[in-house]
């Protein structure tokens, strides 16, 4: 499959709306916002979520995310580079915190224990309604958008073999951990680097996305010679680790290694953490070639 195809996947949920309702069917993650001057859906009835943010770069599009975490949710955006402007809509590094809720209850235990009963299944993914991407950002909306409606699905939901488990799921977000757009003038890292973030017992790294030819990884671990508090991971902390920031040696399940953790505070002594690898719940590097 061609780049441009690619690239245009999740477009084409969004621009195939007419040709779905030619047929009489409208798939949840088809519903779409029109101008903010209007309430009405396509449908004529009134919009689920009113938009609260128009960029002049950016349409409300269909974000869709990785989910990790069964104490806490965490949300990663699935990202994607269109050279050589850098305009793809996903063109941004989003980590989130959030909670689910359908019809008023707590949903996660929905999704924890469909986990818990598909423990070889290592990737759950979110499919949100149309949304601006920046509007999540205190620095793009005031205030900053904070709820949407959405799908989750056992299995990644741009691929055969998914399973729906939550319908119409209400989404909140309770912390932006990492917003960052592609700077199109970045250096590509020399050293592997990582987000890292979580809650609790659960830890992961985000690799860190610079520019193409990139990947996006997120994997699960233990740091086993200090502890951090959920204030310390509430922003993400960037961790480099000395060794090539390229694929092939990119942590991998059950390795160990010692990283750096770049901004730990006021110290002068930089802090060093041994981390042991757990589960690889996501990688990707074709839709991150540019």
């Amino acid at each position: 499959m061609s780049e441009a195809r690619k690239t245009d996947r999740r477009r084409f949920l969004r621009d195939g709306v007419t040709a779905v309702i030619g047929v009489g069917a409208l798939p949840f993650v088809l519903r779409t916002h029109l101008p903010a001057s209007s309430h009405q859906s396509i449908l004529g009835q009134p919009e689920m979520t009113p938009a609260p943010f128009r960029s002049s770069l950016d349409e409300p599009n269909i974000h869709n995310m990785l989910m990790v975490g069964q104490e806490t949710v965490f949300l990663s955006h699935l990202p994607m580079f269109r050279s050589p402007g850098f305009d793809s809509p996903h063109r941004y590094q989003v980590i989130l915190e959030a909670t689910l809720r359908k019809d008023g209850r707590d949903a996660q235990p929905t999704y924890t224990n469909d986990r818990k009963s598909n423990p070889a299944k290592k990737i759950y993914t979110l499919g949100p309604e149309e949304f601006v991407l920046p509007a999540l950002s205190s620095a793009n909306s005031n205030p900053p958008l904070s709820k949407f409606k959405a799908r989750v699905f056992r299995g990644h939901l741009e691929k055969p073999g998914k399973r729906l488990i939550i319908e119409d799921a209400d989404v909140s977000i309770q912390n932006v951990v990492h917003f960052r757009e592609f700077d199109p003038n970045a250096q590509k890292l020399a050293q592997l680097e990582y987000i890292l973030f979580g809650k609790g017992s659960e830890l992961f790294l985000a690799h860190l996305i610079t520019r193409p030819p990139d990947y996006d990884q997120v994997i699960s671990i233990k740091v086993t010679d200090h502890t951090f508090t959920d204030a310390d991971l509430r922003k993400g902390l960037r961790v480099v680790f000395e060794r090539p920031n390229t694929i092939s040696k990119r942590l991998m399940e059950k390795q160990e290694a010692v990283g750096e953790v770049k901004s730990a505070g006021e110290s002068s002594q930089p802090l060093k953490i041994k981390v042991k690898a757990l589960v690889e719940y996501y990688f990707e590097s074709g839709e991150l070639r540019g």
